[in-house]
């Protein structure tokens, strides 16, 4: 039972920030299923890709994973290259803010 409940939330966390990034930026399939597809096609094409660039640093990797990411989006979703690089981005941006509030939900502060 707490594995379903783990699973669900870690798919929450995941999937709700893309889903209101695509809806903001105004994506065609903004739906559940499309953004959990979205976000597993972009990990494996990050991680084929990461495996063609071995020694690829910390810097380098995160500017190459933003546009591997927009493609993948820019695929499933519905939309073009450079909106796709704004989902992703703010899909980040979405994701930091959201883990602050519940770090400080968890922190009592």
């Amino acid at each position: 039972m707490e594995l379903i409940l783990f699973v669900i939330i870690m798919v929450a966390v995941l999937v709700l920030p893309l889903k209101m990034a695509a809806a903001m930026m105004g994506a065609r399939n903004t739906g559940v299923f499309h953004c959990l597809f979205a976000l597993l096609l972009a990990l494996i094409v990050q991680r084929i890709v990461g495996g063609m660039l071995p020694g690829v640093s910390d810097s380098a990797g995160v500017l190459l994973t933003i546009p591997l990411a927009a493609i993948a989006y820019m695929l499933v979703l519905g939309t073009g290259f450079l909106k796709a690089i704004i989902i992703a981005i703010l899909q980040g941006i979405i994701t930091f803010l959201a883990m602050l509030l519940f770090a400080g939900m968890f922190a009592n502060i």
